[in-house]
């Protein structure tokens, strides 16, 4: 079975040399050289996976990007940019789209077919672990976009509710920050793409752990803030475990790569009736993590 691909580079011997190489593998590849052909023929094609030129005619690759972000039709298929310098390498990290990766030149053709196989099934397997709904702006803007979940600045906004709630009514609050354990590694070993769709499963599999009045969103790079009114110590951090002993449980398949993926979890509690006590809630939560991430991960400490 042969993966659909496309190829957008500006020089014709690159997109020529990329060409053979995925017809190797008995991939079928359509070339193109312009940014505003990327855009069309992804929509019209419905690749696998896009290798794309930053440089391009007519519309730039990480404008193309960002265009193929936003479209429903292709917001979950895989893209690898192809930099031809460090300075361009540097401006596909900024942008920070999901379901993205960089080969900067010369490129390693083995490299390129390790690429594509990796990409070759994640944008149906992201489709299926994260389904598309119907967004509005609204709703796009307080929304992680590679998750789908609460972003962080968000996320402040409901913890600073929750705080003033907790103290006005003297109700326990707490907190959990759920870290994906050697993500670094997994995006070394496997490539970007494979640890996006970790992250992104993860957030689904917490999503659906979550009970009826905790919220959850993503917090940093990698990882998720969990909000638990109504959730003393005790309650908080059995339901830590839960989550640890459940992640540790869980399976990662992804293509060819069946993963077991750990989270360390650091969590912090307040009784309510204090609100500077309640403020200082998400710091108590973050030493916490650090000290699971320092004492060995796949461990559950409380601030």
């Amino acid at each position: 079975m042969s993966g659909k691909f496309l190829v957008a580079a500006r020089d014709r011997g690159t997109a020529q040399a990329l060409e053979n190489a995925l017809k190797e593998e008995q991939h079928r590849v359509q070339v193109v050289l312009s940014g505003l052909d990327v855009v069309d023929s992804a929509l019209d094609q419905k690749p696998d996976a896009i290798f794309l030129n930053v440089t391009l005619e007519e519309m730039s690759g990480l404008e193309a990007a960002r265009a193929l972000r936003a479209l429903a039709p292709t917001a979950a298929v895989p893209i690898i940019f192809l930099a031809e310098n460090a300075a361009e390498a540097q401006q596909v990290a900024e942008i920070r789209l999901p379901l993205t990766e960089c080969l900067t030149a010369p490129y390693d053709l083995v490299e390129v077919k390790t690429h594509a196989a990796a990409g070759w099934h994640i944008g149906e397997y992201v489709i299926a672990v994260r389904p598309m709904k119907a967004e509005n702006a609204w709703m796009l803007a307080i929304l992680d976009p590679l998750t789908r979940l609460y972003h962080r600045r968000y996320l402040m906004h409901i913890l600073a509710y929750e705080a003033k709630r907790s103290a006005r009514y003297k109700i326990p609050l707490s907190v959990l920050l759920v870290d994906v354990d050697n993500l670094n590694e997994i995006n070394r070993t496997h490539g970007i793409l494979i640890g996006d769709s970790v992250l992104i499963e993860t957030g689904q599999w917490l999503l659906k752990m979550m009970r009826y009045s905790e919220i959850v969103g993503r917090n940093e790079r990698q990882d998720f803030l969990i909000i638990a009114p109504h959730t003393d110590e005790t309650s908080v951090r059995a339901r830590a475990e839960q989550i640890r002993r459940g992640m540790a449980e869980h399976h990662f398949v992804l293509d060819k790569f069946d993963l077991h993926v750990t989270v360390s979890l650091g969590v912090a509690s307040a009784q309510g009736g204090d609100l500077a006590e309640n403020l200082a809630l998400l710091g108590r939560a973050e030493t916490a993590l650090d000290r699971a991430k320092r004492t060995g991960k796949n461990r559950v400490e409380v601030g």
